[in-house]
């Protein structure tokens, strides 16, 4: 078996396994160097070695899906209007714009991806770790086995999800994250953990503002093999506003002490970290021995 034949089936085991090694996502693909969304920034994440590219998939009007984190194209594209009220078409005719988006940046040859084309492209070579904004399951579903990607996706889920839809999910091997809001006004901590145990998820993303809420996590599913994924953006890329993710623990400290911020993070229990500065923490992990 050739070296990207044997990647994926180390990363799948690796994701399965919360003993493993701590694995590396870059928020939107490695936009920073390519655009946001883009096949380039998941191509850049496969040429740099990162383990899994997050991206976000919307339904368009026609219903198809592709690549879009915002609920316009305004931001990111060349053109305007509403996901939900565009066809595939329009959005095809569309230019991404350079690394994040807004009228400032420039104007790049690159399209906005279909969901099948992402996968394709990562078919392989790299997880994806699919945002969903706005596109029903089994409609993702039926593209992930469309394009033969099983194995090559991470697909997000809330815990109000329907178990049984989440079950026949599951039982095509496709792997799923649970998302887990700790600071969200409102958020029924109780009622979030103990739905997790029907949910069987492959991975729990924690949002929160104290730390100790991993080690609770890890005490709420101990009877299963959980990975537990954080993130540590700093900004909204839109809005250059704080994302207020993981309390105190951000990518602009960590790119001076990144000890005193992924390191406290991986010993308290994060096995999965998602990141804007994906290279830098795969060089920090190296440096460390833990990769």
């Amino acid at each position: 078996m050739d070296q990207v034949q044997a990647f994926p089936a180390w990363r799948q085991s690796a994701l399965a396994d919360p003993a493993g090694v701590v694995l590396v996502t870059s928020h939107r693909a490695c936009w920073k160097e390519t655009s946001e969304n883009s096949l380039d920034g998941i191509a850049r994440c496969i040429a740099d070695g990162i383990d899994i590219g997050e991206i976000d998939v919307r339904t368009t009007r026609d219903g198809a899906l592709v690549l879009m984190h915002d609920e316009t194209v305004d931001r990111t594209t060349d053109g305007q209007g509403a996901v939900a009220e565009l066809s595939l078409d329009q959005i095809r005719r569309l230019r991404l714009r350079q690394r994040g988006g807004g009228a400032d940046t420039a104007m790049t040859a690159r399209r906005v991806p279909t969901l099948q084309e992402a996968l394709a492209l990562a078919r392989g070579r790299i997880l994806l770790n699919l945002d969903v904004k706005a596109a029903q399951i089994p409609v993702l579903v039926a593209a992930i086995m469309e394009t033969d990607t099983v194995r090559d996706v991470l697909l997000n889920v809330d815990t109000d999800a329907d178990p049984r839809l989440l079950a026949w999910v599951r039982s095509l091997g496709i792997a799923m994250q649970v998302l887990y809001f700790d600071n969200r006004a409102g958020a029924d901590r109780a009622a979030q953990w103990q739905a997790l145990p029907r949910l069987q998820p492959t991975s729990l993303q924690l949002i929160f503002r104290d730390p100790d809420v991993i080690g609770q996590a890890r005490q709420a599913v101990q009877s299963e093999p959980v990975r537990i994924f954080v993130n540590t953006m700093a900004l909204d890329i839109a809005s250059g506003h704080p994302m207020d993710l993981s309390g105190s623990y951000l990518d602009s400290e960590a790119i001076r002490h990144p000890e005193q911020v992924w390191g406290p993070l991986i010993e308290r229990g994060a096995s999965i970290i998602q990141t804007d500065e994906p290279q830098r923490l795969l060089r920090w992990l190296r440096q460390q021995g833990w990769r």
